[in-house]
């Protein structure tokens, strides 16, 4: 009677009364019922150790390791909880909740191959399961397989309607695919489940795309009901700023103002701040004394030019990548490249993947002529410029499809363009044919870049990659008018990045000015190194070029009219 009572209030949400109930009962199921308490009471650690406890006992009771695995999961340990549903399913292989919690922590563990597969036969076996084809459909979004990604999210749909989280995905796969559904399906996501706040966002972002004005005022009396919501003060600066409002981040500096104990949002100002080059500014608005965002206060403190200061709170950096390249930030701005170089050697010694290490490095190379500068950024076939073969009325299309796509006024704070816009999201997950047809040939172009690159070497954050799957992540357009440019920069995520020009100026440079041609390998101006670019490309419509993401790149201003691009990276499968 008494586990009965337990079990009783814990389907009712009374976790006290159940704790009560179970006290000092000692048999298995007693033990189970506890810790399962103790987990929904957020006591881990407490219910952990009575799994452990009741663990011998029934070491091959399915629901107790399926139970224990799910603790595990929530905890990060992720290995651990996987040998758990491996076992529950070995004692009960047709274990409908083992194996779908089994499937979603292989998708977490990225292996999403896997997961598929295990959300496949699930599926099969239980082909009414609207979670199970929901599961299957994110999988397939991470695998960017989004029209398969929508046609098991509208499965789940016709199995149940009203389900969270497959109306949220399919209407996520509508905003990324440019349907113009998109704001409406998130409409109804919302509806299914209204105190989810990640929907709201991208329901205003499909707002947003759609053109929709009203969405600041949405934003606003949301904010008004919950001020402590982070990510919508964010994007209500994002989108404040893209409307040409120079001081979008007033009402979120306002709002932390008002809750001092709010770090999260104090950390969201400051990152603002930092994105609209309000470097001062965003030292101030981090919370002080916070030895956790030592990093990121440096950081900020390089580019607000007080770079003795950063070296001061960072000490040597040992053993933290980020905290060495922006000791060697600090000491390029402080004059000194040697110690640059030294921090960012060991920087890419620890981190090998880090292309913000290796983008700085390479100009510490190159200025002091070290001899491994021309084995970094100097082998002939790093940079290539190629002729996609497409007909100036593709090109035509292309251009018109492209400025409908460009619908805000301002730069985005925290981009490389300067005199702008840029589109958002993915462009080649969309639908328009002409993208499509752009997609294949760039495909194609970038198939053919590989195939030229020097020799593998597993060394070099390039050529390591040489002959790895490669695919085509991140698309964008960037529109830019008179006197617009692009500051130089990086693509961390990247190892290809690219340049595909769509339409150019008439006025565009000769090779006497090259206005408006991209440079490659010119420092950022802040870091004051008296370096030429390595190579600079002449704009022509229907031209790629592609070059090695570690490569800082911008552009010359021009003097009048339009230069449309579409841009990507390219990423190891």
């Amino acid at each position: 009677m008494s586990i009965a009572a337990a079990q009783r209030a814990l389907a009712i949400g009374d976790v006290g009364a159940a704790l009560n109930v179970l006290a000092g009962l000692t048999d298995p199921a007693a033990i189970h019922l506890r810790a399962l308490a103790l987990r929904r009471a957020g006591r881990n650690a407490e219910a952990r150790a009575a799994f452990e406890q009741v663990l011998p006992a029934a070491p091959d009771d399915p629901q107790l390791l399926n139970n224990f695995a799910n603790l595990l999961r929530q905890t990060g340990e992720r290995e651990e909880a996987l040998a758990l549903y491996d076992r529950a399913l070995a004692a009960q292989p047709a274990y409908r909740d083992a194996a779908f919690n089994r499937a979603l922590l292989l998708a977490e563990l990225r292996r999403l191959d896997d997961a598929l597969g295990a959300l496949e036969a699930l599926c099969a076996t239980h082909p009414g399961d609207a979670r199970a084809h929901s599961a299957r459909a994110s999988v397939l979004r991470e695998l960017m397989r989004h029209g398969e990604a929508a046609d098991a999210y509208e499965q789940a749909i016709g199995i149940e309607s009203g389900l969270p989280t497959a109306l949220k995905g399919r209407a996520q796969i509508a905003l990324e695919r440019g349907e113009e559904d998109a704001a409406e399906r998130f409409q109804r996501a919302v509806a299914s489940d209204p105190a989810d706040f990640g929907t709201i966002h991208a329901y205003a972002e499909a707002l947003e795309a759609a053109g929709r004005t009203d969405v600041t005022v949405m934003l606003e009396n949301l904010l008004t009901i919950r001020p402590d919501w982070v990510e919508g003060h964010s994007l209500l600066a994002r989108i404040r700023a893209e409307q040409g409002d120079e001081d979008c981040a007033a009402a979120m500096r306002e709002a932390a103002s008002r809750q001092p104990g709010n770090r999260d949002l104090a950390i969201a100002v400051a990152a603002t701040l930092a994105a609209a080059e309000r470097w001062d500014e965003a030292v101030a608005a981090l919370p002080a004394g916070d030895s956790r965002l030592a990093g990121q206060r440096a950081q900020y403190l390089v580019e607000a030019g007080q770079p003795a200061q950063a070296l001061e709170l960072l000490g040597g950096g040992e053993g933290r990548p980020d905290d060495l390249v922006t000791i060697g930030r600090a000491h390029y701005r402080l004059g000194d490249p040697q110690a640059a170089i030294a921090a960012l050697e060991r920087a890419v010694a620890l981190a090998p993947e880090s292309i913000g290490a290796w983008g700085l490095l390479e100009l510490g190379w190159r200025l002091t002529g070290h001899a491994r500068a021309d084995w970094l950024s100097g082998q002939p076939g790093l940079v290539q410029a190629r002729d996609l073969g497409l007909g100036s009325g593709e090109l035509i299309q292309l251009a018109d499809l492209l400025r409908q796509l460009h619908r805000t006024r301002a730069h985005p704070i925290g981009q490389s363009l300067r005199g702008g816009t840029q589109t958002r999201g993915r462009l080649f997950l969309r639908q328009e044919p002409e993208l499509a047809r752009l997609h294949e040939a760039l495909s194609d172009a970038v198939a053919a870049h590989m195939a030229a690159l020097p020799a593998a070497d597993p060394d070099h954050p390039l050529l390591r990659h040489r002959d790895t799957a490669v695919a085509i992540a991140g698309s964008w357009s960037v529109r830019l008018t008179a006197s617009g440019f692009h500051v130089n920069h990086i693509h961390p995520g990247g190892l290809l990045s690219s340049a595909c020009y769509i339409s150019l100026p008439e006025t565009i440079g000769d090779e006497g000015s090259r206005d408006g041609w991209l440079e490659l390998g010119r420092p950022p101006a802040e870091l004051g190194l008296a370096l030429e670019p390595l190579a600079v490309i002449e704009p022509r419509p229907g031209r790629l070029a592609l070059f090695p993401s570690f490569l800082f790149h911008g552009t010359r201003p021009f003097r009048d009219g339009e230069r449309l691009t579409v841009a990507f990276d390219v990423v190891a499968r």
